[in-house]
C-alpha cells in the first residue's frame, strides 16, 4: 500500500524541512485510571501529547511506533486516536508486540501494513515486525518481499524505515533477547540501497543513536515507563517520558533530537522486576 501526504507550500519551496513527530509505547489500558508499575500510562501520554503541541507547530508527518496498549482493546485504541487528534498532522501508527492484532486492527483502522507514506524526497517504509504473543519480533517472508520491493520502487527517494523492535542491540542484555530476530537478513537487503537514511522503532524505552553500515539507527522515549541505558536486568530509568523530532531535508540529510516533559510527578515503582 502506497500513501501521498501534501506537503506544505513552505516546505515545497525550502524555507523548512519536513518535521516529523515520532511517539511510542505507550501502555494505555482500556480504564484510563489503570496505573502501570505505579504510573497512570493515560496522564503521562497526554502529557507528552501537550508538549508536542506546545513545542511542535508544524508536524508533516506523525508516526506512532507501537505498544500502544498494555491491555489491547478496541476501547484503548480509540481513546488513543482521541487523545492524539488535538495534533492534526498526517498520522500512521506501526503496532508493537503489547498490540494484539484484532483488536489492534478493529480499534484503529488508520493504515494498512506494510505500506509506503510518499511525502516530499522521501519516503517512509513502514513495517509490522510483531508476532502474536511473543515478545521478541520478527517479519514474516511476505513483509522482506514487500520491503524488497518497496526499496526497488524508490530509487529516487530518500528513505526511512520505520519498525517497532529494535533491529540492532541497545545495549541491555535483558532487552537486547527481545529485539527484531535474524535481523541480518534485514541488513542484507537494505544493504545495497544507499538512499536508506535512517531506521526508527520503538519497544526500547529509551533514547538511542548508532549508525550501522552508513544507516542511522533511532528509539525514542516511551511516553510512559523509561527503561535504564545499559541494565543487564529490568531497571527502570529517572528520566521523563518524551517523544523524538526529525527534520528531513531534501536532499536527504536530517537533524533530531528528543524532547521530554518537565515538573513530572507521578509515582512509579522503581523497584519493580517487570511487568
Amino acid at each position: 500500500m502506497i500513501y501521498q501526504v501534501e506537503i506544505p507550500a513552505s516546505v515545497l519551496s525550502q524555507e523548512r524541512p519536513l518535521r516529523l513527530v515520532q511517539c511510542s509505547d505507550m501502555h494505555l489500558f482500556a480504564d484510563p485510571a489503570t496505573k502501570l508499575l505505579g504510573l497512570n500510562t493515560q496522564h503521562s501520554f497526554q502529557s507528552v501529547i501537550e508538549l508536542i503541541q506546545q513545542q511542535q507547530p508544524n508536524i508533516d508527518l506523525l508516526l506512532t511506533t507501537g505498544d500502544i496498549a498494555q491491555q489491547s482493546s478496541p476501547e484503548t485504541y480509540q481513546r488513543f486516536l482521541a487523545t492524539m487528534q488535538p495534533l492534526r498532522a498526517p498520522h500512521f501508527c506501526i503496532p508493537g508486540n503489547h498490540d494484539l492484532d484484532e483488536a489492534y486492527h478493529s480499534g484503529l483502522r488508520i493504515n494498512q501494513l506494510p505500506c509506503e507514506v510518499i511525502i516530499g524526497n522521501w519516503c517512509c517504509i513502514l513495517l509490522d515486525s510483531t508476532v502474536d504473543h511473543e515478545i521478541a519480533g520478527s517479519f514474516s517472508n511476505s513483509t522482506l518481499e514487500y520491503l524488497q520491493q518497496a526499496l526497488e520502487r524508490q530509487r529516487n527517494r530518500h528513505v526511512l524505515i520505520a519498525l517497532h523492535h529494535n533491529p540492532i542491540a541497545v545495549g541491555c542484555e535483558w532487552l537486547d533477547q527481545h529485539m527484531l530476530k535474524a535481523s541480518q537478513t534485514f541488513f542484507d537487503i537494505i544493504q545495497p540501497f544507499n538512499n536508506v537514511k535512517l531506521v526508527i522503532h520503538g519497544h526500547v524505552h529509551q533514547r538511542f543513536e548508532q549508525v550501522y553500515e552508513q544507516v542511522s539507527y533511532l528509539s525514542c522515549p516511551s511516553t510512559s515507563l523509561q527503561f535504564k541505558p545499559r541494565s543487564a536486568k529490568f531497571t527502570l530509568d529517572t528520566v521523563n517520558p518524551g517523544y523524538r523530532w526529525l527534520d528531513l531535508y531534501a536532499n536527504g540529510y536530517f537533524e533530531t533530537d528528543v524532547c521530554r516533559v518537565e515538573n513530572f510527578n507521578f509515582y512509579i515503582d522503581y523497584q519493580s522486576n517487570g511487568y
